[in-house]
């Protein structure tokens, strides 16, 4: 589940930072500059004009002839550069969730049935681990999972869960991530 999901959200961040890039080089940087908290106007462009919406006036030019004052204004709050810089995190808070290890101790015993080399395992540990692995496969035909104690897994795929669920009207968004 995981990897579909992690796929999932690459996926979607992909065309997030596709979108942006294109409004962008659409407009060029300058057309999206400011933000109302650094008391700074916002500056856009409109079919080939320049306009400020400082947030205050009730006279701001439009976006576009159609667009609300609160369309503006989430307009002007979501600029390409933003979308960027969150693309960015999302990415690292999925790399960070993903480098997320497994409890490993130098009794196999202790150690997460899920642990791997990659959780710092050194190789005869790891052999052991393998051998009580299979050997509870063996004994309970499962597949060993990571123990609540460790509880890796389930923060990696809540993590996950949550940075898919601004995406949950997708096609490919699975019902089963929402929690």
């Amino acid at each position: 589940m995981t990897d579909r999901l992690v796929a999932f959200l690459q996926a979607r961040l992909g065309e997030d930072e596709q979108v942006a890039r294109a409004a962008r080089d659409d407009v060029g940087e300058a057309a999206w500059i400011g933000s109302q908290e650094s008391g700074h106007p916002w500056r856009y462009q409109h079919q080939g004009v320049w306009g400020e919406h400082d947030g205050l006036c009730s006279e701001a030019p439009p976006v576009a002839e159609t667009t609300s004052r609160p369309a503006q204004d989430h307009i002007a709050r979501h600029d390409p550069a933003r979308t960027l810089r969150e693309v960015e995190a999302k990415r690292q808070l999925v790399d960070a969730a993903l480098a997320d290890r497994h409890h490993v101790s130098a009794d196999q015993y202790e150690t997460c049935p899920r642990a791997t080399a990659a959780d710092g395992l050194d190789e005869s540990t790891l052999a052991a681990l393998e051998a009580l692995n299979e050997e509870r496969r063996q004994e309970d035909g499962l597949e060993p999972e990571c123990w609540d104690s460790c509880g890796r897994d389930a923060r990696v795929r809540r993590t996950l869960e949550l940075l898919a669920l601004p995406y949950s009207d997708h096609p490919e968004y699975e019902e089963a991530w929402r929690r």
